[in-house]
């Protein structure tokens, strides 16, 4: 970690506060910044975590790729790091070589700011470590939960006892953000992409960990010095199992999983007398006759035998629809609406609609994911290649034999969804909703998916899209062989419970909007890969969505080998709740190497914020 990089800025997350108070040790030198620099010079010796200039020994908190450069840009002489951060430390170079095709069907979830380039630590260290530096005794504590690595550091300096922290608390017991914690939950057999805050026990444990050392000061790796810790740590934990509590009482996988899983989920979080039920399910009866079932597929027959189908999940239902052909279930099939752009529901739509020559439809937020998708890193996007998509408007409307259709966006389940209202004059309507609803709740299960918290979006939307159906209409998710539908008072108790959790969530994230705690893409490159010959001139934009009530400056600094050492700039005013796009003309070298490269932004908001490396894009160089 001897390589300088000139990445150090001095404006911190939006949530710091003076400290105020003269008891903190004045041998420890902290100063705010993207990543703060905390320092202690003693005997001609000099000690930093995550951040300082030239210190002799650095003690790294965890191996977030923005915290890793700040590392290396202090030229240390050891660094002592986490055993659990050495993979990402050692074999960096590794994961983006295979990241490239990894990156597509994929379900773990877990958030790609990894560093670019290998930089091993000179000693790794296990919970308990102890050792001594300059007269001071060090003690490390394994601190994993906010991120897989997460470590802390304690040591008693003039008197008071400091614990060096990392990400995973700040100041007044909030969070960076809430999709870090996404993460797989082995006891229920549970994967990462179900697993809603899947960390969050591991977190908690993290969080007494640390109480039961009564620090008198934490220092965090961002933002203000915690100086009443045992309020703030408390705090932090009766939000983070609020949240959860209420998360698991809207939450359609109680229908999936049964609530023997979900139990478990509620009791590693909650204890073993958490007393959380799932909402009984909502009023279902058996599709109709002219709507079958086939794994994550529906296939709508029309009175003259044509067939029309919505989602095509793989060769398994491409094989199922060639038989309802061979065996005369339906005479042709007129066309393929694709609710949402997750593998099980699309990975075999090109293959479908050029064996079956029949067009494909959908919305916008959909269609462009179907036709590139290389462009896109969401969960579960299928490499597979639709050739033409035909986009449909909000709203917009097209008969198919006896059915009338209106489609829709309906940012549910996940924001790259649609729905499709079917009515037809024999039979109350239907709302094929992808999969955003279940008889017992709500499908925001995973946190990638971006579930925007929202008035004019996201889940909000869609209960008033749902509340707005023609009386008595029914839904239907692509996974349940049923119709169902909720009652007032069930739709109700949804929608309160979710408004609920949005600002339990807005207390417990550092931000002033809690959708930058909660959507992990607010900024993100567009192409998210792209390959190009060497020679050549590339594109990219940088994708920025203002979340906040009111009007910001954003800026995106790109870096990366293939520019060298320039860094190219760029700003932008988005109104509130606006969006913007950064567009970037990139020569290549003919020189370049061959292979993926990373270019990276650093986004900065207003004087304020100062994110470094916080999205990537990847750009393949070909012959």
């Amino acid at each position: 970690m001897k390589k300088m990089l000139s990445l150090i800025v001095a404006v911190c997350l939006p949530t710091c506060i003076a400290l105020g108070g003269d008891e903190f040790p004045k041998a420890i030198h902290f100063s705010k910044g993207a990543v703060n620099s905390i320092v202690i010079d003693r005997n001609g010796k000099r000690l930093a975590v995550n951040r300082g200039e030239k210190p002799n020994l650095l003690l790294l908190t965890h191996a977030r790729r923005d915290v890793v450069e700040a590392a290396r840009s202090s030229q240390a002489e050891l660094v002592f790091a986490p055993e659990a951060s050495k993979d990402f430390l050692e074999l960096a170079d590794q994961h983006w070589k295979k990241w490239w095709d990894e990156r597509f069907n994929y379900y773990r979830q877990q958030v790609t700011r990894v560093p670019i380039q290998n930089d091993p630590a000179d000693r790794y260290l296990k919970d308990g470590d102890e050792w001594d530096w300059q007269g001071i005794h060090f003690r490390f504590l394994s601190t994993p939960g906010y991120t897989r690595d997460g470590g802390s550091y304690l040591a008693t300096i003039d008197g008071k006892k400091i614990a060096f922290t990392g990400d995973w608390i700040l100041r007044n017991g909030k969070v960076p953000d809430l999709y870090s914690f996404q993460n797989e939950i082995r006891e229920a057999k549970i994967g990462g992409y179900h697993g809603y805050m899947g960390r969050i026990a591991l977190w908690l444990k993290t969080v007494a960990k640390v109480m039961a050392e009564k620090p008198d000061f934490i220092v965090p790796a961002r933002g203000d010095i915690l100086t009443r810790p045992e309020q703030d740590l408390a705090r932090a934990a009766d939000l983070a199992k609020k949240i959860y509590a209420n998360y698991l009482r809207t939450n359609a996988l109680h229908w999936y999983f049964g609530e023997e899983r979900m139990g478990v989920c509620a009791a590693r979080v909650l204890g073993p007398d958490h007393g959380i039920e799932g909402m009984p399910f909502a009023e279902h009866i058996d599709l109709p006759d002219w709507c079958r079932h086939i794994g994550t597929t529906k296939l709508l027959l029309s009175k003259d035998g044509n067939g029309f189908v919505l989602d095509v999940g793989g060769p398994s239902a491409i094989d199922a629809l060639r038989k309802a052909l061979d065996n005369g279930l339906i005479k042709k099939i007129d066309g393929i609406f694709v609710t949402h752009i997750h593998n099980d529901h699309t990975a075999g739509v090109g293959e479908a609609a050029r064996q079956f020559g029949c067009p494909v439809y959908a919305v916008a937020e959909v269609a462009d994911t179907l036709e590139h998708p290389g462009r896109w890193f969401l969960p579960g996007v299928s490499p597979n290649v639709v050739d033409k998509v035909i986009v449909k408007r909000d709203g917009e409307t097209m008969r198919w034999k006896e059915f009338k259709f209106t489609f829709h966006f309906f940012p549910g389940q996940m924001y790259n969804h649609g729905a499709l209202l079917l009515e037809r004059d024999d039979h109350t309507p239907v709302y094929f909703i992808g999969d955003s609803f279940s008889p017992s709740g709500i499908d925001d299960y995973c946190l990638m998916n971006r579930n925007l918290m929202r008035d004019d979006t996201g889940y909000a939307l869609c209960f008033r899209m749902v509340e707005d159906l023609p009386a008595g209409s029914w839904l239907v998710n692509q996974h349940i062989p049923h119709l169902f539908r909720f009652n007032r008072k069930e739709l109700t108790f949804l929608e309160t419970s979710y408004a609920e959790r949005k600002k339990m969530i807005a207390d417990f994230v550092a931000w002033d909007d809690p959708n930058f705690g909660i959507d992990e893409q607010w900024a993100k490159f567009y192409p998210y890969g792209q390959e190009i010959t060497a020679g050549r001139t590339i594109r990219m934009e940088v994708r920025l969505i203002n979340h906040s009530k009111k009007e910001r400056e954003y800026t995106a600094t790109l870096r990366g080998d293939l520019l060298g050492e320039k860094t190219i700039k760029k700003a932008a005013k988005i109104p509130a709740r606006g969006e913007a796009e950064l567009s970037f003309d990139l020569p290549i070298s003919p020189d370049a190497k061959k292979g993926v490269h990373i270019i990276t932004a650093d986004i900065g908001i207003d004087d304020e914020i100062r994110l470094p490396l916080w999205c990537e894009t990847l750009v393949k160089v070909g012959e």
